[in-house]
């Protein structure tokens, strides 16, 4: 494979992430080269504004807040380069975010080993957050963040390998398996990047509860699921008819990947085209169109977003009302 060569150094510069760690060497920079390509090109940042909601309600204090975030971001990009390099080797996979993927300028080894990396890093950072005596004292910091991120790491590689199971192995998920693998993990796409996996989601709102200074008794965790699979199925929608996600991705790649999304997973008899992962533009609108017009199941998928967004406005009711969340929501039903 040609893989093109770019200067670590160009991105390095503008890149927060790297701004949090001391002065490194020079291979430092070299062996995160994957890492600040994918960083240097961001998308619409949902994680800042989800942040940026749950803590009108937690008010977890700036300088810890600025770490959680940045933890955030680079769990999420090293996340975004492990799903290119496994896109890429089930059906070469070129674009992400509309440019070309780390794995297609670095290579699959260095990309794979610059995601790892980034992994520990976060790890690292995370356990510099400093708590006040008693906070270490209640909440076990740090063992306790560490657990957090671990346990939601798991969760993430669990979504990712039934992911790759399922279609592998021609099995259609239940509607319970396919929902604890939106919460657990599958990288969904409220905002038009397939990386926000709801495992990251939960992990910075988990983080911040740990340091909330208002609202310390009551659990988001829930609201935070109902977003993350409400993102799941409206990232399977988007896939199937938004032109936006073509241009960025290419027509209907989970088409190609073999993936029961949403949509494939409501009509699950095995049709022979979807079996066959199509690749060319032809068969996919063939396949479109069967899943639109002869077994509904893209009106299927709408009406589930429909009950999904209910749910969340109700649970954001109860918790006191939040405007932030509130825009965002009414954003992504446009």
């Amino acid at each position: 494979m040609m893989v093109l060569a770019i200067s670590t150094h160009t991105f390095v510069t503008n890149i927060p992430h790297l701004k949090i760690y001391p002065r490194r060497s020079a291979y430092f920079y070299d062996l995160l080269g994957p890492f600040t390509y994918v960083a240097s090109n961001p998308g619409k940042d949902i994680r800042g504004t989800l942040i940026a909601a749950f803590n009108i309600w937690l008010n977890v204090p700036k300088p810890k807040l600025d770490v959680i975030t940045r933890v955030i971001d680079a769990v999420h990009n090293a996340s975004l380069m492990s799903e290119s390099c496994r896109r890429h080797i089930e059906d070469d996979s070129d674009l992400r975010r509309g440019k070309p993927a780390a794995h297609k300028v670095y290579g699959i080894p260095q990309t794979i080993n610059s995601a790892s990396y980034a992994w520990w890093l976060a790890f690292q950072q995370l356990a510099s957050i400093q708590g006040s005596p008693k906070e270490i004292a209640e909440l076990d910091i740090p063992d306790r963040l560490t657990y957090l991120l671990s346990g939601e790491l798991l969760n993430l590689h669990r979504g990712q390998g039934l992911d790759i199971f399922w279609p592998d192995t021609f099995g259609c998920p239940t509607e319970q398996e396919y929902i604890q693998m939106a919460r657990g993990s599958k990288q969904i796409s409220i905002i038009g990047d397939r990386t926000e996996a709801s495992s990251i989601l939960r992990l910075s709102i988990k983080i911040m509860m740990a340091f909330a200074t208002t609202n310390t008794d009551v659990n988001y965790v829930g609201l935070i699921d109902l977003l993350g699979i409400y993102g799941q199925v409206r990232d399977d929608y988007m896939n199937l008819q938004s032109t936006e996600y073509t241009d960025a991705k290419g027509l209907a790649d989970d088409i190609s990947e073999g993936k029961f999304s949403k949509a494939r997973k409501h009509f699950d008899n095995g049709y022979h085209i979807l079996r066959q992962r199509p690749k060319t533009p032809t068969l996919k609108h063939h396949a479109i169109a069967y899943l639109r017009d002869t077994t509904h199941s893209i009106d299927y998928t709408l009406s589930v977003m429909r009950s999904l967004r209910k749910q969340i406005r109700e649970e954001t009711t109860k918790l006191g009302g939040n405007p932030i969340l509130e825009t965002l929501l009414e954003k992504l039903h446009q």
